[in-house]
């Protein structure tokens, strides 16, 4: 095995099935879910009419039963001309001869694909399974697999190589590979090495130059497929699940660019009556966004929201404990993944608290926390966190939020401060700084705030909402304020 392999079963010890050699057979079922949303990673815009040369060059046409793409549900709505994705799929659909009736796109109908997803699933058994390539967030795959009928899920092999595609939320709210674990615990897993690869060895290429044997090809469909590539990036990364799927090199887990040039060589690719006309681009849909449900809200008074972490059901690896002395309340919550210093991707441990605003105004956040007796100062030191609905953008709004002690204050065994910081990234930086005070805008009404584990060993005791001008804020000796149950509504 390689240590890829060994690592993902000691974190994950639900999954059951590794394998470096391919257990697909040429009569099985392929299904594939991929993103490519305009805020997402627009390696699919590529990735996805490869996948599909690919399928073609095969030609497994008839073993494709199932195709969604822009899977981020309850995101954003698309413009028929800002649609990339409905280019690059329903282009490889009509000019290889794919079944149109198998190709959703998702930030349209995402009843439709997760119905459609789920009458795949209803049909496999033993001798026939589904192959579920996961090229995207999971909340579509754990639609589907929790309409369907239990046994029949048991005969599902979810496809994955990277922690984007099995923990990354568009809402927070939505559910993960975790979650899939906990509803399916036998589902079947194979998670391969990550096929972005480095030095050549993997479907990244460093240059749209990388794919000019495409834009050279006697095909002129192979030639429409450099174009895709040239609408997104030169990444097809994603592809590789599936030509390991169909071992087009052995036993190699990854291909490479290269390797795929002699894979396809010259011939043109049989079409299968397909036809090079794009079916134009629908309308799109603003979608329907349901709020999450929540067993308490909290009510901020005279400007003041002061909550005990503990005091919202926890998820996945968050801890309640009472070892370090100065906490507050029942304990404090702790980040405890299967590793102590590793560093949970966006977005595992999800906490909500839903706060309750009568006086709208600006308001200052804080975090009551701790990383005492870490091996240094940069480690067990953050979270991640979000306010509001919105959905999240892949680079930047989920914010890193820190314990900012300084260097002196670490060497003290400082505990449980007030201290807090935003370490902000991608836009955001680029708009606020790499650091900045956190500060939220609450209008009148109910909000949203959230908490994701980040850093292993991380600990929150107390959080903090106060109204800019409101005296007590990082205040140990505050109370806190009032919760209203469900009931109290």
């Amino acid at each position: 095995m390689h240590l890829a392999f060994i690592i993902v079963f000691i974190s994950c010890p639900l999954m059951h099935v590794f394998a470096e050699t391919s257990p697909w057979t040429s009569n099985n079922r392929i299904a594939i879910s991929a993103d490519g949303n305009p805020d997402a990673d627009a390696d699919d815009v590529g990735a996805t009419p490869m996948t599909l040369a690919v399928l073609a060059k095969a030609g497994l046409q008839e073993n494709l039963v199932h195709y969604d793409f822009n899977n981020f549900l309850e995101y954003k709505r698309i413009e028929s001309d800002q649609n990339r994705m409905w280019q690059s799929a329903m282009g490889g659909q009509s000019r290889w001869g794919f079944d149109r009736d198998r190709f959703f796109d998702a930030s349209i109908d995402p009843e439709g694909a997760v119905s459609h997803l789920t009458m795949e699933i209803n049909r496999s058994t033993a001798a026939d399974p589904l192959y579920l390539i996961a090229g995207g967030p999971m909340e579509l795959i754990y639609r589907a697999l929790a309409a369907a009928d239990a046994d029949a899920r048991q005969h599902v092999k979810i496809v994955s190589h990277h922690d984007y595609n099995e923990y990354f939320k568009p809402r927070l709210w939505h559910r993960n590979w975790n979650d899939i674990q906990t509803l399916v615990p036998n589902i079947g897993y194979l998670r391969i090495k990550d096929q972005n690869g480095n030095n050549g060895s993997g479907l990244k290429g460093s240059s749209l130059e990388d794919f000019s044997w495409l834009k050279e090809h006697a095909d002129p469909n192979l030639n429409w497929v450099y174009k895709r590539i040239a609408a997104g990036k030169p990444d097809v990364s994603d592809t590789g699940m599936l030509t390991w799927l169909l071992r087009i090199n052995g036993d190699d887990e990854s291909v490479t660019i290269p390797e795929m040039q002699q894979w396809f060589g010259r011939d043109v690719i049989p079409n299968q009556n397909g036809t090079s006309d794009t079916p134009p681009a629908p309308q799109g849909v603003t979608p329907k966004v349901t709020p999450p449900k929540t067993q308490k809200t909290f009510e901020e008074v005279d400007g003041k929201l002061v909550i005990e972490a503990e005091d919202v059901p926890l998820t996945d690896q968050w801890k309640v404990e009472n070892k370090e002395p100065g906490f507050s309340g029942t304990g404090y919550i702790r980040w405890m993944p299967s590793w102590i210093n590793k560093i949970s991707h966006q977005h595992q441990g999800v906490l909500v608290y839903k706060l309750r605003i009568h006086t709208p105004g600006k308001y200052r956040m804080a975090l009551r926390s701790s990383h005492r007796g870490a091996p240094e100062r940069d480690k067990w030191n953050d979270c991640w966190t979000l306010m509001g609905l919105n959905p999240v953008h892949p680079y930047g709004i989920t914010r890193k939020t820190y314990h900012s002690i300084n260097q002196q204050q670490f060497d003290d065994d400082a505990g449980f401060t007030w201290h807090t910081t935003h370490d902000n990234y991608g836009s955001v930086a680029k708009k606020e700084g790499h650091f900045s005070t956190p500060v939220y805008q609450l209008d009148e009404g109910d909000h949203y705030f959230w908490i994701c584990g980040r850093s292993g060993g991380f600990r929150i005791d107390k959080i903090h909402f106060f109204k800019e001008g409101v005296s007590g804020f990082k205040s140990d000796s505050e109370p806190t304020t009032p919760i209203l149950s469900v009931e109290e509504k």
